[in-house]
């Protein structure tokens, strides 16, 4: 018979008891158990020591949501806001990237990264050689969800060790191109497409499998135009979360036809994991209470972006602007896009010719790349799209701020702020 004895909590030394039947003589064997250590994952405790990437209200939020959890323990905040290093959340060490990156190997057994947009520093942590991290998907905090108790197990967290193709953190293209508001100066030049504009479906469906067989892709966005006027949206949805199992997919609309949606629109959406997300402009608002009404009575994931009083113009028809600038000041730069075969690197690159064909204007971009040239570097492609410039930034000037309102007919200026 064999009886494990454990002197303490941390089990790190355990006896192993063998009783022999015949003459009573007991045999003690003392040994360091590595195989027990790492079923723990203790590193000296019975609870694994992580760090959170993160002190603003989601790293705050996770803290709280993790604090109780038996199998972890919070050992550092990290943060690259130097102000911010050798102070302390709830008790917890602020610490800097570059502490973390030292005692990573030593200390802990993975970092949780935790602030919106999260996912943007990955190749910066595997190049820090942080051997495990997991991405947290910023709607635990928006929409205060629980944590799986194994954080292994959460399908909010995307885990460093289960990606095996270049990451690409957003991608994103139309359903259809027209809309049912127009509002003013549409970063998407809704306004001015036909009611029958669209990519065909089965060019959608074979340009995301194209994409999806050669990168991993962190969130997916399906909106428009809007896309609830397009009629096969289930299918969109169905087809979207079977090429792309394990991404956030999300519906851009301004909720004005969701009291308008059938039954099967909303076992769609909670079969395939799709949340919506309502851009609350102002005849919007006037519906909200029933949207969320409708949405929390069919058990959606919804996240409802308000403040939406305000558009941008930021079009330089001179195609002098600061490149760089444009980049770093870009709300768009990480709203890669695809569209009959060609990523993007931002809607604008993919769409303004339609502007400038609609104005009799004598620009246009032949930017994209194309997704089934065979010699793609899809890690390069990556790469390019979410830090260089493209031509069509030159076209992109300083934004000016407009009153939200609806524009049928448009004009130009509702998008420019400086002209040829």
């Amino acid at each position: 018979m064999y009886v494990l004895a454990c002197e303490n909590d941390n089990m790190a030394n355990i006896n192993i008891l063998r009783q022999d039947g015949e003459n009573g003589i007991v045999c003690i064997f003392h040994f360091f158990m590595l195989a027990v250590d790492h079923l723990y994952n203790t590193k000296g405790n019975h609870r694994m020591k992580i760090a959170i990437w993160g002190t603003g209200n989601i790293g705050k939020y996770v803290y709280q949501k993790i604090v109780n959890n038996e199998k972890y323990i919070v050992s550092y905040f990290v943060d690259s806001n130097e102000v911010l290093w050798g102070t302390q959340i709830s008790g917890v060490k602020v610490i800097s990237p570059k502490q973390l990156e030292n005692i990573f190997t030593e200390e802990l057994s993975f970092v949780l990264v935790a602030f919106s947009k999260g996912v943007s520093i990955y190749r910066r942590l595997l190049n820090m050689n942080i051997s495990k991290f997991g991405i947290i998907d910023e709607c635990v905090y928006s929409s205060k969800l629980e944590l799986e108790r194994d954080l292994c197990q959460d399908k909010n967290i995307l885990w460093s060790d289960t990606v095996d193709k270049p990451l690409l953190w957003h991608l994103e293209t139309n359903v259809v191109d027209n809309c049912n508001l127009n509002c003013r100066g549409c970063s998407h030049f809704s306004n001015i497409y036909g009611h029958r504009d669209k990519v065909p479906f089965d060019i959608f469906c074979r340009d995301l499998q194209k994409i999806a067989d050669n990168i991993e892709i962190y969130s997916f966005l399906l909106l428009g135009g809007e896309p609830l006027l397009e009629d096969k949206i289930n299918d969109y949805m169905r087809t979207a979360r079977k090429i792309l199992p394990r991404t956030i997919i999300q519906i851009t609309t301004n909720g004005l036809l969701i009291p308008k949606q059938t039954k099967e629109f909303f076992e769609c959406c909670r079969e395939n994991d799709i949340r919506i997300i309502i851009s609350a402009y102002k005849p919007t608002l006037r519906l909200k209470d029933k949207i969320i009404e409708i949405l929390e009575e069919n058990q959606i994931s919804y996240i409802i972006r308000e403040n939406r009083e305000e558009f941008s113009k930021n079009i330089d028809l001179s195609g002098m602007a600061d490149q760089d600038l444009a980049v770093r000041q870009c709300r768009e730069s990480g709203c890669h896009f695809f569209r009959y075969g060609k990523l993007y690197k931002c809607p604008f690159e993919a769409l303004a010719n339609k502007l400038f064909e609609h104005y009799n204007l004598d620009i246009r971009f032949r930017g994209g790349v194309d997704i089934y040239d065979d010699k793609l570097d899809w890690n390069m492609l990556v790469d390019a799209l979410s830090n260089e410039p493209i031509d069509a930034c030159r076209y992109c000037g300083i934004e000016e701020k407009v009153e939200w309102c609806v524009a049928n007919p448009p004009a130009l200026e509702d998008w420019v702020v400086k002209m040829k």
